[in-house]
């Protein structure tokens, strides 16, 4: 009699899905998929801002040169136009070569 009388318990606790409770979560997965897209958000941003850097370095060394180049042939400041035209050419150098360069590494 108690042999049926606790296989009708236990029929009874599984039918309200006690013992079927859901498992717990893998925190590990979890971590590894938000690292995943910690990752992916960070990667396009920083790509992002690398491209807004080139543009304001092309800006600013172009327009470096174009008042190195105004001041110098005007004869207003030949000394400073011949300084801004040396600057700006090395801005170029160092934004179109040495920085992508530094970046790939």
């Amino acid at each position: 009699m108690l042999g049926a009388v606790t296989r009708a318990a236990v029929a009874h606790v599984r039918s309200l899905g006690v013992l079927d409770a859901p498992q717990t979560p893998n925190f590990g997965s979890i971590i590894q998929q938000l690292a995943q897209q910690f990752t992916s958000v960070m990667t396009s941003l920083l790509t992002t801002v690398d491209s807004t850097i080139v543009i304001i370095t092309r800006l600013a060394y172009v327009t470096v040169l174009l008042l190195g180049v105004l001041l110098y042939f005007t004869h207003a400041e030949r000394r400073l136009g011949k300084d801004l035209i040396k600057g700006g050419i090395i801005l170029a150098v160092l934004s179109e070569f040495v920085f992508p360069l530094i970046s790939k590494i």
